[in-house]
């Protein structure tokens, strides 16, 4: 996740995890020191889905099938 500061334009990638330490992050008092009003957040996450990688799991094998097979009709 990018997390941009809205007044100072600082930039910070962080985790899922650190951007909920960063957000909930309480001081002394007990009060939000890093309120969401003043950050924008961009999801930048490249995660695939299950769907693409069985695919690409099947297309692999499917290469070294075809790799072998190659192989043994040029050579054989």
């Amino acid at each position: 996740m990018r997390v941009t500061n809205k007044n100072t334009g600082l930039n910070f990638i962080l985790s899922p995890k650190e951007s909920a330490d960063f957000f909930y992050a309480k001081n002394a008092k007990g009060e939000f020191i890093n309120p969401r009003e003043n950050y924008t957040i961009k999801d930048e996450s490249k995660e695939i889905s299950q769907f693409q990688f069985y695919l690409m799991i099947i297309s692999f094998i499917a290469l070294g099938y075809a790799s072998i097979y190659l192989f043994l009709h040029l050579n054989y």
